[in-house]
């Protein structure tokens, strides 16, 4: 084509599949070439049936073919621009009946050749002329064999607006979708306005596939009455070409009766049946259906089949709600309603609620056939912590279910109490989350974790939400029956410590019990340690008395220990000093045994009835004169009897010559003044040393006493 061709323009019409370009042969002539996109196949049968068919009102194809991946046609160039965009600035004013007559002739040409056009529209009907009025059908490029077994369901290209609704269910290609498309331009040069115009695509199919087209709208009575018969949803009773040809020269044909009663709806909208009663209103129905929610639940939602098969009860519901169109963004709602949110995975219940709020926006909010104004709510969470059983579990499961079926957006009833349910359900929801977190704390005393994790708080937390004075009283309530626990159980202190915190209220509250267990266990705990000690002071005190109760025996023990030690060493001075008349020895021997004297009798009187044996003087002197009669004996051991007794004496005699003559030496040498001064503080420091070892035993038998605190 490029070496035959200059290329003149792009042309306003673009498709989706193609380019549409206006080129000039060598000889001038203009043309128009449509070059289809890369993977844009057109049917070769058609091209072929294409070349010889002969009617004047179809566009001529020149050329076709395949080139470079591409499909493309060479097609007549019209001039007059098409039915949607006339050439002419100022616009046309098409005579209607004879744009039908030169459209009917067409079609019946191109399904007599065994086309169908698939895409017929307003802008695929060109204008080669305006007066006299001359059309032309366009663009095959989604046309079909009529043989063809292909359905429309895979289309990519057109516009639903124009398509049968048997276009939506995947019917074969057949000649009543043309005639179809030829009713929706007719309506639509009849009235002025694009057939759904403002209507999202996805609304289009839902009209489409539930309802029939409204004609009430064109006021010519002949092309309403045509109107009607193209627009007949039942392609098997749509006119076709021998009714049209027949509304063209005049007569009346038959309508098929269901759907004229339907589009001009001249005596009302069909009923609809539920528990034995014909529900035509809305508001009507949607009470019956909050008053029998199982029923209506279980009829209409519990098994809904599939889009193309759904069950009885839905298909009648789909069917009666599809009669309402007050007003175009109700429209959309309704197919929102429809085609979304009651075919969703919803449960029953939701999808219920969801057509009661579209059905009555006014009705008081009512979810499981239980009203559930702000009122409601706090009165369910009230029954949720009821003493009866069966009540309690009920409302238990209701408020988990409104919780995770996300229910309290959808309660909205009146205008003024949408966003108080809105406010309702973010503040429950954000305590949820806290308190979720504070049960998921590593750090949680065992007793909060149990009570927090069971059971289910939803419904608490949603009297929290609702009530802003909950907290406060929960407060009171904690603080008032858990006092015995307040300042001695830290971690319930701790939920308490935070004035602003519901959650943590919550959390002590059911913590409560747990907390008085444990301040009442430290009290058992703080008697008993208390009778304890009671005994062991008591024990204490007992061998106490014991031990200082005989000091008189104790301090005679002391002075016969001091006088067995002292009455040699001392009294040889004593009478030595006596018979020489020397008063100065005389009192340093006193001195020297009456240090002595004090020490022990201050140790025996501190020490008590303990001082004898084990602390005493006289006991270490017995001990080590047995010591010095025990090495006697063993010197003595392998000699005769005479012998010991000859040893034995012997040594006590050697041992008092020593002491003697050290008393001797001292009093001869004059170092006699010193002995008093070494007495004293060797004597002291030695009982200085008995009581600080008494005093560590006396110390350690008290810790035993007193259970080792």
């Amino acid at each position: 084509m490029a070496e035959r061709f200059s290329v003149v323009g792009e042309l306003p019409h673009q498709g989706r599949e193609a380019d549409v370009l206006r080129v000039r042969d060598e000889s001038g002539h203009d043309l128009v070439a449509k070059v289809y996109r890369s993977g844009v196949r057109v049917a070769s049968e058609v091209w072929d049936r294409l070349r010889t068919l002969d009617c004047l009102h179809v566009v001529r194809v020149m050329e076709a073919g395949h080139s470079d991946g591409r499909d493309f046609e060479l097609l007549e160039y019209v001039t007059g621009g098409s039915l949607e965009k006339p050439a002419d600035p100022e616009g046309i004013d098409v005579p209607l009946v004879e744009a039908v007559r030169q459209i009917t002739e067409a079609l019946t040409h191109l399904h007599g050749a065994g086309i169908i056009h698939g895409d017929l529209k307003p802008s695929n009907i060109l204008l080669r002329s305006s007066d006299p009025l001359d059309l032309a059908l366009a663009d095959f490029g989604v046309s079909k064999p009529l043989d063809a077994t292909s359905r429309f369901t895979q289309r990519v290209f057109g516009t639903v607006s124009y398509c049968s609704p048997e276009y939506l269910l995947g019917a074969q290609v057949s000649a009543p979708q043309d005639w179809w498309a030829l009713g929706m331009i007719v309506r639509q040069l009849a009235t002025g306005r694009l057939p759904f115009d403002g209507l999202s695509e996805h609304a289009v199919r839902h009209h489409l596939a539930t309802r029939p087209i409204d004609v009430t709208d064109v006021s010519d009575e002949r092309l309403r009455l045509l109107c009607q018969g193209l627009l007949v949803r039942d392609p098997e009773r749509r006119w076709g070409p021998s009714e049209v040809r027949s509304w063209l020269d005049g007569a009346s044909p038959q309508v098929a009766e269901s759907d004229r009663t339907a589009s001009t709806v001249a005596d009302g909208r069909r009923p609809l049946a539920f528990k034995g009663v014909q529900y035509t209103e809305k508001a009507s129905l949607a009470q019956a259906l909050a008053t029998h929610w199982d029923t209506a639940a279980r009829r209409f939602f519990a098994s809904m089949g599939t889009r193309e098969h759904p069950s009885e009860g839905w298909r009648r519901l789909r069917e009666w709600l599809s009669q309402f169109d007050d007003a175009d963004d109700d429209i959309e709602t309704l197919v929102e309603l429809i085609d979304d949110q009651l075919t969703g995975n919803e449960t029953p219940d939701v999808k219920l609620l969801r057509t009661l709020r579209w059905l009555d926006p006014t009705m008081p909010p009512v979810y499981r056939g239980k009203r559930l104004l702000p009122e409601d709510l706090l009165t369910l969470t009230r029954q949720a912590s009821s003493a009866d059983g069966a009540m309690s579990s009920a409302a238990h499961r209701l408020v988990s279910d409104i919780h995770n079926r996300n229910v309290l957006p959808l309660l909205t009833g009146a205008v003024e109490t949408a966003q108080q349910m809105a406010d309702i359900d973010r503040r429950w929801r954000e305590l949820i989350a806290e308190w979720n977190e504070l049960g998921s704390s590593p750090l949680l005393p065992v007793p909060v974790g149990e009570a927090v994790r069971e059971p289910d708080a939803k419904s608490e937390l949603l009297a929290l939400a609702m009530d802003s004075d909950r907290a406060r009283s929960l407060r009171e309530q904690v603080e008032s029956s858990g006092a015995p626990a307040r300042g001695r159980i830290g971690w319930f202190d701790a939920l308490l410590d935070t004035t602003d915190a519901p959650v943590r209220l919550l959390a002590a509250a059911r913590a409560l019990p747990a907390a008085v267990v444990e301040a009442d266990r430290l009290d058992e705990e703080r008697r008993v340690q208390e009778a304890l000690a009671t005994a062991h002071q008591r024990a204490w005190e007992e061998f106490e008395a014991g031990r200082l109760g005989r000091r008189t025996s104790v301090v005679l023990n002391a002075v016969l220990g001091v006088v067995l030690l002292f009455a040699l060493p001392v009294g040889l001075p004593l009478l030595v000093a006596a018979y020489n008349g020397n008063g100065e020895v005389t009192t340093w021997a006193a001195v020297t045994f009456a240090v002595p004297l004090g020490c022990e009798i201050a140790l025996a009187t501190k020490l008590g009835n303990v001082y004898h044996p084990q602390w005493s003087l006289r006991a270490r002197l017995g001990n080590a004169g047995r010591r010095l009669a025990g090495r006697s004996r063993e010197a003595a051991s392998g000699t005769g009897p005479l012998s010991k007794v000859a040893i034995g004496c012997g040594g006590c005699c050697l041992v008092y010559q020593v002491a003697v003559f050290s008393v001797v030496a001292v009093l001869a040498t004059q170092v006699w003044k010193a002995v008093p001064i070494l007495v004293a503080i060797g004597f002291a420091a030695w009982t200085y040393a008995r009581y600080k070892n008494w005093s560590t035993v006396h110390e350690a038998y008290r810790l035993q006493v007193w259970g080792n605190r």
